[in-house]
């Protein structure tokens, strides 16, 4: 095993975390910060290279966020390129990825006496993936902008040569979130390594560009400084919108993945105790996930026969024109686009407090907020849109309004712009 394929920096943090002496000063990624970077010289139009470690083009925030930036960006002229591992050819995901998790997995039993799989699986696709973005043309970019905690710590890595202006937008509290939902235990292996990789990124970084103020907290705990820290608030690109249908029936409406933080669950729970007042409703699941098939049995048990779950669709404007409500009851979220898409929409919206939410939706103004994971709450919320009209077209207007003048495209390019500028 070359030891170069563990970063020293989780090298040392699994040394103190096992309670062994430093063996080797040999790494791939040594500590970064971004003091001493040299800038290149003004360019117009901005060459930029968007970078993710997760999946693009997918479904979700992250996606929609990375193509509302880069469309937005050249849509004023500049020149805007996505790098994310889908791109790598099938060899290093068939032959390169497996080898190198053959490697860690050796070297991590040799050194430790144990081998995590999650780090074994995490470290061999960052070594692969540092390699791919290696042999890709970074010179010619003006500068970097990550949108993931793994991209900015490889990034990082790189820029001790390009030394180009780096910025990072995280899309979520990678750890912590992993943490709450019992998918890494506090205290492990895994929560010391995350952790180091969080911290060592936003070291790295000259700009955390923030889609809420509601992530400085966190990122202050793992050491970011308040000037490397400002909020520009997820905008998106707004066709003209269908015209509102007129229907006898009412139509509820939520709009996410089927998974088990955005609490579809809570939703199902919500109905069962307001079926008196959903006489003449429809409720319009839209999306897919793992948690269909559970949510399906479980509409049946509750005898949910107006819950209809209509899967992907690519006519999302033309069934939020058709409804009347929007219901977002998600447990752990950030900046959701689904929430700017129903507002944009005019629908009247209720959704919960958490991540920033509360930044765009004021509760009995923009929109009604619960709290995540509390069924009665939403059921008490659902009844007074339900039956108030004039409460839904009101928020609505107000919703409407608000993302109009702070959550379109055009207004985030133009500050993300003038963050760019200032380092250029």
């Amino acid at each position: 095993m070359r030891e170069e394929m563990v970063p020293l920096a989780l090298l040392r943090v699994m040394d103190q975390f096992y309670g062994i002496e430093p063996q080797s000063e040999q790494g791939m990624l040594r500590s970064f910060c971004s003091e001493g970077k040299s800038s290149p010289k003004r360019k117009k139009p901005l060459r930029i290279l968007y970078a993710t470690f997760l999946r693009y083009p997918n479904v979700g925030g992250l996606a929609s966020y990375i193509t509302s930036v880069k469309t937005g960006f050249e849509r004023i002229g500049h020149h805007a390129d996505v790098i994310s591992p889908l791109q790598m050819p099938p060899s290093f995901f068939q032959e390169d990825i497996p080898r190198a998790a053959d490697e860690v997995r050796a070297f991590l039993l040799g050194r430790y006496g144990a081998a995590n799989e999650k780090l074994v699986k995490n470290l061999s696709y960052l070594h692969v993936f540092q390699r791919f973005l290696k042999e890709k043309d970074l010179e010619q970019y003006d500068l970097f902008h990550a949108q993931d905690l793994f991209a900015v710590f490889l990034l990082g890595y790189l820029n001790r040569t390009y030394r180009r202006p780096l910025f990072f937008t995280p899309h979520g509290h990678f750890t912590k979130s992993r943490m709450k939902f019992h998918k890494i235990q506090k205290g492990s292996i895994e929560e010391a390594y995350f952790t180091e990789i969080e911290k060592q990124g936003i070291r790295a970084s000259d700009k955390i560009i923030t889609i809420s103020d509601s992530f400085h907290a966190p990122l202050l705990e793992y050491g970011a400084k308040e000037t490397q820290l400002t909020t520009v608030y997820t905008g998106i690109h707004v066709q003209d919108a269908p015209k509102p249908k007129r229907t006898e029936k009412l139509v509820i409406v939520c709009v996410s993945r089927l998974t088990e933080r955005k609490g579809h669950g809570v939703l199902l729970d919500a109905l069962a105790q307001i079926r008196q007042h959903l006489s003449g409703a429809e409720i319009w699941i839209i999306g897919d996930g793992k948690m269909r098939g559970f949510l399906e049995e479980k509409r049946r048990k509750l005898g949910l026969s107006n819950v209809f779950f209509l899967g992907k669709r690519r006519d999302v404007p033309d069934l939020l024109a058709e409804s009347s409500i929007f219901v977002l009851p998600t447990l752990n979220d950030n900046f959701p686009i689904a929430v700017i898409e129903a507002m944009f929409s005019g629908k009247a919206i209720i959704t919960s407090e958490c991540g920033g939410i509360p930044e765009m939706i004021r509760h009995e103004k923009t929109g009604l907020i619960c709290q995540p994971g509390n069924s009665r709450e939403l059921a008490a919320a659902l009844v007074s849109l339900i039956t108030d009209q004039s409460l839904r077209e009101r928020l609505g207007k107000e919703a409407k309004s608000y993302a109009s003048q702070h959550l379109r495209q055009d207004i985030m390019v133009s500050k993300i712009d003038s963050i760019y500028q200032s380092f250029l």
